[in-house]
């Protein structure tokens, strides 16, 4: 292994510096250079002030019209900065490993070509989700899905568990572009849950606060009003469970479980 060179892929969080942890902090500080990939002017500035070479990823992010390609490309720039033999670090927006492909890829690559590297966690809009909506996900389970891959992969699920539906603003869309009207993905979507859930079951269309004392957007409506929600590049879909599932008695039994003590 390499000591004079290393890959560090850190989680800026959502909320500007407030979700920061103390180690991305010391990284970026002290990397020999810092590539950031952040959608907050805020926090790009705080990088740039906190460690004297640092480059923004936008522009290579851009620089293609799909985002499949320029996630490679990010990947390939990482990997050839780190070749040149220099403690890397490099800070994505919220979680570093949840939509965001090119960190973890150059880090497993990174790993392979016998560099030194790992991936900070982050709080992600996930986290800040479960807080802000006060649910506990491990009382009846949670399930995540890209809701353009929920669709087209006919994803199977638990109506009875949490559902969380990420980017359901761009529906159907693999490039950079901005849908002016996402309704043909959202009548589709609500059409697939309608199998699931009646019209009246309650969705919530969520955003995280961006900045400490600022409060999270949530927005409930019923599943069949779902398209004149406002939906974001920063929304989230939220489905609570629909009802309880099935209790296996004779489980509980096997498992030495007292059937009288549970709810």
């Amino acid at each position: 292994m390499n000591d004079n060179a290393s890959l560090v892929v850190a989680g800026s969080g959502i909320k500007f510096i407030s979700h920061l942890t103390t180690e991305a902090r010391s990284y970026i500080q002290k990397s020999d250079v810092v590539l950031y990939l952040v959608n907050d002017p805020a926090m790009k500035e705080w990088i740039r002030l906190n460690n004297p070479n640092t480059e923004s990823l936008d522009k290579i992010y851009s620089n293609y019209h799909l985002r499949i390609d320029s996630y490679r490309a990010i990947t390939t720039y990482i990997l050839e900065t780190l070749k040149k033999l220099q403690h890397v670090c490099v800070v994505l927006y919220g979680h570093p490993s949840l939509f965001a492909q090119p960190g973890l890829n150059a880090v497993i690559e990174a790993k392979r070509l016998g560099f030194y590297a790992k991936i900070l966690p982050g709080i992600s809009a996930e986290d800040c989700l479960i807080a802000d909506l006060m649910i506990d996900t491990a009382i009846s389970g949670i399930q995540s899905f890209e809701a353009t891959d929920f669709l087209i992969y006919k994803r199977k699920f638990d109506s009875c568990c949490h559902l969380i539906l990420w980017q359901p603003d761009v529906i159907g869309i693999i490039d950079h572009s901005l849908q002016d009207d996402c309704q043909q993905g959202i009548k589709y979507l609500v059409n697939y849950l309608g199998q699931y859930y009646n019209d009246d079951h309650e969705v919530v269309i969520y955003e995280a606060a961006q900045y400490p004392s600022f409060e999270p957007r949530i927005q409930r409506l019923p599943l069949k009003n779902l398209s004149e929600g406002t939906l974001l590049p920063v929304s989230t879909l939220y489905i609570p469970p629909a009802g309880r599932s099935l209790f296996d008695e004779a489980m509980a039994r096997s498992l030495g479980m007292d059937i009288s003590k549970l709810e």
